[in-house]
């Protein structure tokens, strides 16, 4: 009778916690432009032991994308060449988390709170 209380209590707190793998942190990251070519991108997301980064992206032409641990804030800003539109997009899964469309030539930030 122990044997099966501890299991369901198991159960349980694995449905409560996030830890127990049904369900992962990762972020997908997701810059890109229309009309001209990504400047700079620079993601926020945990690094194991490290805990959470900024770090810029080696980008090079309209696309850029990476899937990180992005922890409880994903952060994500992009810049564009000349006047280049900037989008960005943060998606757990299928889930959208934040996607933004920055005006010709000005920085993007996409940002979520989970």
């Amino acid at each position: 009778m122990k044997l099966i209380t501890t299991m369901a209590g198991l159960t349980v707190a694995c449905g409560l916690l996030t830890a127990c793998g049904a369900e992962s942190s990762d972020v997908t990251y997701e810059a890109w432009t229309e009309g001209g070519n990504l400047q700079s991108v620079r993601h926020d997301y945990v690094d194991g032991l490290n805990g959470a980064v900024s770090v810029p992206a080696k980008v090079s032409g309209a696309t850029w994308s990476t899937q990180e641990n992005g922890g409880h804030a994903p952060h994500i800003k992009v810049v564009p060449t000349g006047k280049a539109v900037a989008h960005c997009l943060l998606k757990e899964g299928d889930h959208v988390l934040d996607q933004q469309k920055g005006a010709a030539g000005r920085p993007v930030t996409c940002s979520a709170h989970r």
